[in-house]
């Protein structure tokens, strides 16, 4: 699923806002005024009239374009992933340790912008590989990056706030009050007892094996994306085909560690990617 809002894009608006159209009506304008200054109104109304008419019809039909709608949808899909590659940055530069540990998070992440600005300003011609899902998710790699990272730091956090000989302790407790029960004992208190505690330890050892699994994606994120560059910007060799499918799938099945991750940390982690947001509010709708 492409990187959209869950409304239905006004693409009239994004006409009228897009720079180039922009750009004509000030163009315009500058005419006008121009024109003003030597010939009066009348001078004036002439590009005038003519810059709303070329504009009413361009309102008429420009938006309805195709290729106006693609531009408009990546475009949309760029806003998107801005924004929250910020929110990614803010709520890790709160849980860095210091300045430079922060600064070694922006500069692997702006490495990865440029290989993905790259792939993108140079693979024009041969991006029409990719469906529009898979340009997508490598346009959020960056992201993902962040992501991973975040998610790390909250594993690391929750580890920290969890003393395990103490919960190992009292679940010790628990269970030798239960093989020896005694009269006026509440066993059914102490069974939901032990199991919270024992459910406590399972989703710890669960982390702690998730927490390799983001491990080896981080590392693994950027010979998968240079993988996808190199297959892309090919000389178009029999195979490509494949091994971009290949590539494509390496992307897919870390997105979906992550999108397990962020479901497990959605408290701590309201971050998860954009698609993952609007699969989350699909299944709230679906369910009230």
């Amino acid at each position: 699923m492409h990187v959209m809002e869950d409304t239905q894009p006004n693409y009239l608006t994004e006409f009228i806002t897009s720079p180039r159209n922009v750009w004509v009506m000030l163009a315009g304008a500058a005419s006008a005024w121009v024109l003003y200054s030597y010939h009066g109104l009348l001078g004036a109304a002439f590009p005038l009239l003519a810059m709303v008419g070329v504009e009413l019809i361009a309102c008429l039909f420009v938006p309805d374009m195709p290729r106006f709608r693609r531009w408009a949808d990546h475009e949309r899909a760029k806003r998107a992933h801005e924004k929250q590659g910020k929110r990614l940055l803010s709520e890790i530069q709160s849980r860095c340790a210091g300045v430079e540990q922060l600064r070694e998070y922006l500069v692997q992440h702006r490495a990865l912008v440029r290989q993905v600005d790259s792939l993108s300003e140079h693979a024009r011609g041969r991006i029409d590989m990719l469906d529009l899902e898979d340009r997508d998710r490598i346009a959020d790699v960056p992201n993902e990056f962040l992501r991973l990272h975040l998610s790390l730091m909250v594993m690391e956090e929750r580890a920290r706030s969890l003393d395990l000989r103490d919960v190992q302790r009292k679940l010790a407790q628990i269970n030798s009050q239960i093989s020896r029960p005694q009269d006026g004992m509440d066993l059914p208190q102490l069974e939901r007892a032990r199991d919270e505690y024992e459910a406590l330890l399972a989703r710890h050892q669960r982390m702690l094996s998730k927490r390799t699994a983001i491990e080896a994606a981080i590392l693994a994120l950027p010979d998968q994306l240079a993988e996808v560059y190199q297959i892309i910007m090919g000389e178009g060799t029999q195979g490509d085909g494949a091994r971009l499918s290949g590539a494509i799938a390496n992307l897919r099945q870390r997105q979906d560690i992550e999108s397990e991750i962020a479901e497990d940390l959605a408290d701590e982690l309201p971050l998860a990617p954009p698609r993952e947001q609007a699969a989350r509010r699909a299944r709230t709708r679906s369910a009230n």
